[in-house]
């Protein structure tokens, strides 16, 4: 099950990208709801994800301990999306109550690869920003006071307070590739895509507008936004995390 129909289509230059990246491990954020089960020889059990990367995920599950090399099949949730593939366990570490485990992914087919490729996306995306330093962040408006937050290459987030470096939050601005989501405190977030950008002309100067996007690709970029900040790491301040996530 995709999760993503509309955007996040990968090209197959982009799935060698994430594959060369297998051994990278990514932390999901405490607020993100993702949710776990891994079944083995049919019986399921609940799973606390440590990590995810391009090849697999870590564990850890309660219960009787795992053996090495075990085939499974780990089931991901998340609001009303799941997706499940086949795994083999190939880490297992022994703890007090249960164990850890390191799974390696055995896609059946190239649509379980992209969907959970797609579920990786806010997770890897968000759990690498950091704040660029004060003295780097261009302050263009004597009014607000603007704080940048840098991820992978393609990916910014804008953060503006009123007045200065003390005042309330007041909006904000996030960019991933094509896809662009503008919020301000008390109101509803703009979504825009670069693919649907109308140029200025001679007669019309100025930034460039937008056409309207069909509801379907609107909401999909508004869910990777929503999940790509429930997963920013704990080096962005609390009070940043807690105005980004308020949409």
């Amino acid at each position: 099950m995709l999760l993503f129909s509309r955007i996040l289509g990968f090209e197959e230059t982009h799935i060698r990208e994430i594959e060369r990246r297998r051994e990278q491990r990514y932390t999901p954020g405490k607020v993100f709801p993702l949710q776990a089960t891994i079944d083995v020889e049919g019986e399921p059990r609940n799973a606390k994800i440590i990590d995810l990367s391009p090849g697999g995920a870590g564990l850890r599950v309660s219960g009787p301990a795992y053996s090495r090399g075990a085939l499974a099949k780990l089931h991901l949730m998340i609001e009303d999306s799941w997706i499940e593939f086949p795994c083999t366990i190939a880490h297992v570490r022994h703890l007090p109550s249960g164990c850890r485990l390191g799974l390696t992914a055995g896609f059946a087919s190239f649509a379980e690869k992209k969907a959970y490729l797609q579920l990786l996306q806010p997770v890897a995306i968000g759990s690498v920003f950091r704040a660029t330093p004060p003295d780097e962040v261009r302050q263009l408006d004597p009014g607000m006071h603007r704080l940048v937050f840098a991820g992978r290459p393609g990916t910014e987030l804008s953060v503006w307070q009123q007045g200065d470096a003390d005042g309330p939050f007041h909006s904000l601005h996030w960019q991933m590739d094509d896809y662009i989501v503008q919020a301000t405190t008390g109101a509803e977030p703009q979504i825009y895509s670069r693919k649907y950008m109308i140029a200025p002309t001679k007669a019309k100067t100025g930034s460039p507008s937008y056409r309207k996007l069909p509801a379907d690709v609107q909401a999909e970029i508004g869910r990777l936004f929503r999940w790509t900040m429930l997963n920013l790491p704990k080096d962005i301040p609390a009070d940043v995390r807690s105005f980004v996530q308020g949409f």
